[in-house]
Order: C-alpha cells, then structure tokens, then sequence
C-alpha cells in the first residue's frame, strides 16, 4: 500500500517553492499590483505549511475510520481567506459584500472538518451547512458581485469572471470530493482522495496565481487589496473614466 505521508510532504515542497516564486515574479510587477503577487505567495505559502504538518501527522483529530490532520483546514483557511478578498477587490465589492464571502468559504471549510468528526445528526447538520454555504457563496459571485463587477474595467471583470468560475469549480470538486471520502461514504482510500484533494488544490493555486500575474492591467485599477469604502464599486468610477482608455 502507498503511503500518504510522501504526497503530502511533497505537496508542501511544491507549494512552498511555488510560494517563492510568485514572491519572486512579483517584484517585477509594478508596484500597485503587488499586493496581489504576494496574496497568492501567502496562500501557496500557508497550504504548503499546512501539508507538511500534515505530513508530520501534526494536528490530528480523530474521524470517522481514521485520523486526519486539522492542519488542512487552518491551510484552506488561508486560501479561503486571501482569495476571498482578491476577489472581492477584483469585482468593487461593498465590505459587506466580500465579508459574506469570506464567511461563507470559511464555514464550509470548517462544515467539511465538522462532518468528518461528528455522526448521526451532527454530521447531517455539518453536511447542510456546507451545503448551504457552497449554495450561500454561488449566489453571491454570481447575482450581487457578479453586477458589481459588471460596472468596473473591463479587464477586472473578465479576470474577475475566471477566477469566480475557479472558486466555484474548486469549491464543486472539493464537495465531491468530501462526499466519497473515506470518513464519509467510504468510496475512496486514504492514498486516492488525498491524490485526488492535491491535485485540485495544485490547479486552484497555481492557476490562481497564474492569472493574476498575467493580467497586470486589470490588477492596475483595482486599487488596494482590502478596501473598505463603502461607494459602490469601489474604484468603479476611475474605471469608467480612465480604465478604458489604458486599455486600448
């Protein structure tokens, strides 16, 4: 049988030195857009950490058939989090608007841990909160970001838009994902749904990363990362005036 600790181990690695590169690549962004480098530095940077923890079975807590690391779910915290605010920079959100969706990530993630540990109800209960938050987080990118960032460059909304069909693509695979796991139907092996966690983990990440970093322009009139203004749109105005004119 496979161990799972070499995956994880170097899964990490991978991550890690995927964190330094985008640290690298993004000193030679202009400046106001490195903000943005750096929040997919910091992203690769704690779900590699939270993969050699796990590989070093730190964390564990016990689960339905066997012991599983929390660190996993401190990374997608992490990632969550970062890519939460990217985008809500990305579309103008309102603080409200990007708070939601910050939430929204976060307890699914933590729902995913919740019904891995619990049973019978519990695990009922955990399952429709993930379920209802991952329903919570579609609606919001799709209805009220999604107008929101209709109304802002062009560029930001295209980039907004793959990086909103990523999300929701990752956040489909990892439900699925969970749903066949070992610790819930039991369909899958420790070996397999860690290959299979990584691998979406790894294109979510690096292709994060890599449209960012290749879309300098839109990144250039979305202004800071975590904007609070309460305007709606945020820099939507600038853009009208100015963003579409840089871009030709």
């Amino acid at each position: 049988m496979i161990a799972s600790e070499p995956i994880l181990a170097g899964s990490g690695i991978l991550l890690l030195l995927g964190a330094g590169g985008f640290t690298l690549g993004t000193r030679r962004l202009p400046a106001t857009t490195r903000q943005f480098g750096y929040a997919v530095a910091l992203a690769c940077a704690g779900m590699g950490a939270a993969y050699l923890l796990m590989a070093a079975d730190a964390l564990t807590v016990a689960t339905s058939g066997r012991e599983e690391s929390a660190a996993r779910f401190l990374g997608y915290t992490v990632v969550m989090t970062t890519s939460s605010l990217v985008i809500g920079a990305l579309a103008g959100a309102r603080r409200r608007q990007t708070l939601l969706l910050v939430g929204g990530n976060l307890v699914a993630v933590w729902g995913t841990l919740g019904s891995w540990v619990l049973s019978g109800t519990g695990e009922l209960l955990a399952t429709g909160l993930i379920l209802g938050s991952f329903l919570g987080v579609t609606v919001l990118l799709l209805g009220p970001m999604a107008r929101t960032a209709s109304t802002v460059h062009a560029e930001r909304t295209l980039l907004y838009g793959k990086l909103r069909n990523l999300l929701l693509l990752v956040w489909a695979s990892l439900i699925v994902l969970g749903a066949i796991s070992e610790q819930t139907l039991g369909l899958t092996d420790a070996v397999v749904g860690q290959l299979a966690a990584t691998y979406v983990d790894l294109v979510f990440l690096f292709g994060f990363g890599f449209l960012l970093v290749r879309n300098t322009t839109a990144l250039e009139s979305t202004g800071r990362l975590v904007s609070w203004g309460a305007v709606k749109g945020g820099s939507s105005t600038d853009d009208s005036s100015t963003g579409h004119s840089s871009g030709d």
